[in-house]
């Protein structure tokens, strides 16, 4: 067994020179950032328990059968004396009107009175202790729940009308029942006026669909559009990176993760989470190292589409830099090179995807129907999120080279100081002042 982790574990170890190290710890060893939790992870679409498509509203009980229940089970209660009576009683209150009953039988009318009002208190005080309750499960911050009441939200508004007074054709006490009714069926207008997350329509996706307005917005098309973006030299920057508004939203799929947002109480509700930027680091490496090295075994000059396959944003790979890395003394000086501008040119272009991925996000919640769709906290969130792991990135970055390089090359440094000294010592030799002829010293 330890044979074997011993393998593994050189097989995983970064290449490293074995002669000359100095300029290996001053580029900050073989890698540009640490590896991915996952470099291969998948984004996987995550069903949640049916309970979160459950409306948890006290609106939900039945007040009647609540005063109803109370009533049966007066037995117990208080008036457990009187139980028998309105029990045998219980055919005459249901046959007669209650003036009736009341002029017929005193009595009995004011003891079904008292229970009917000992009845509707409890019952207010069982339905407090259920608004606390319903206040406490919303405090928690269901997304589902918090995107319901946004399509409640607007059903009201269809409710009340065109704006103006007295407009609207219904009366409030029944635009409250419908509203009740609805649940947010209706959905939210969405991308391009649209409605989408109620019955029959398509779900909301606060992140992705963000991002897909912010596409089309940087590009001066309408939000919703799917197309290919115009690609070739006039191609923007953005388009050369993603080509299609699906491409974009994948990217952000996998980096940011999303949330499926409906109303519907039988949909499952589904999730996908997101992986941060260090496994597309990882994916993107791989491609550039094998370019890189087809190049540097390679006996003829690279041409500019080839240098460009390795290249990062911004920073052209040259010429001389491959003359460099070939004219390295060991194969492992050269692995070592190789991977460390393999690493940082997928690096800088996924930092350009993030910065880019954060524009978007900017662009596309500027959307008059997502400005007003009360999604605003979800794609701040991730804004947020995608601004932290762009500084994680280039923090670790930083820190490797100031760090456990910075140590390394002071020691290399002290080293070679102290053999050049040493050299210099052993090569010079006092001047002999005395000579020796005939064998005595003159």
């Amino acid at each position: 067994m330890l044979l074997i982790l011993v393998s593994v574990s050189s097989l995983n170890a970064d290449p490293a020179p074995a002669r000359d190290s100095s300029w290996y710890y001053q580029i900050g060893g073989a890698q540009a950032v640490s590896d991915a939790a996952n470099p291969v992870a998948r984004s996987l679409r995550l069903a949640g328990s049916l309970d979160l498509s459950h409306i948890y509203s006290c609106g939900n009980f039945d007040p009647i059968t609540g005063l109803t229940n109370i009533l049966s089970n007066v037995q117990g209660k208080v008036m457990a004396a009187y139980s028998g009576l309105i029990g045998a009683a219980t055919s005459a209150i249901a046959a007669l009107p209650a003036y009736i009953l009341q002029r017929a039988a005193p009595g009995l009318y004011d003891l079904y009175q008292n229970a009917v009002i000992r009845g509707e208190a409890e019952l207010e005080a069982a339905n407090a202790s259920c608004q606390q309750m319903e206040a406490e499960i919303r405090d928690g911050k269901n997304p589902y729940e918090r995107f319901i009441n946004v399509a409640k939200g607007y059903d009201w508004k269809v409710q009340m009308g065109n704006g103006r007074s007295r407009s609207s054709s219904t009366d409030v006490k029944t635009a409250q029942e419908t509203v009740e009714a609805n649940n947010g069926s209706n959905g939210i207008p969405w991308l391009g006026g649209q409605y989408a997350g109620g019955n029959g329509q398509a779900p909301v996706f606060a992140i992705t669909d963000t991002v897909k307005a912010g596409y089309n917005i940087e590009l001066g098309r309408a939000v919703d559009d799917t197309t290919a973006a115009t690609t070739g030299a006039g191609a923007t920057p953005m388009a050369k990176v993603w080509g299609t508004p699906q491409a974009a939203q994948d990217y952000a799929q996998y980096v940011l993760g999303d949330v499926e947002l409906t109303t519907s109480k039988d949909r499952q509700r589904h999730a996908t989470p997101g992986h941060g930027i260090l496994p597309r680091i990882a994916s993107d490496k791989t491609p550039i190292l094998t370019a890189l090295k087809t190049i540097v075994n390679g006996n003829q000059n690279p041409s500019s589409d080839e240098l460009d396959k390795v290249s990062t944003p911004g920073i052209a790979m040259t010429r001389e830099v491959i003359d460099a890395i070939r004219a390295l003394p060991t194969v492992q000086e050269q692995e070592a090179a190789m991977q460390k501008l393999a690493d940082e040119a997928a690096t800088g272009r996924n930092l350009e995807k993030a910065l880019l991925l954060r524009r978007l996000l900017q662009s596309g919640r500027m959307e008059p129907n997502i400005y007003a769709s009360g999604l605003s906290p979800d794609i701040e969130m991730a804004v947020t999120h995608i601004t932290q792991a762009i500084d994680n990135v280039l923090y670790e970055t930083k820190i490797r080279r100031e760090m456990f390089a910075q140590t390394a090359t002071v020691l290399l440094s002290s080293s070679q100081a102290r053999s050049k000294n040493t050299a210099e010592t052993g090569a010079s030799s006092p001047n002999d002042v005395l000579r020796i002829e005939n064998g005595e010293v003159q």
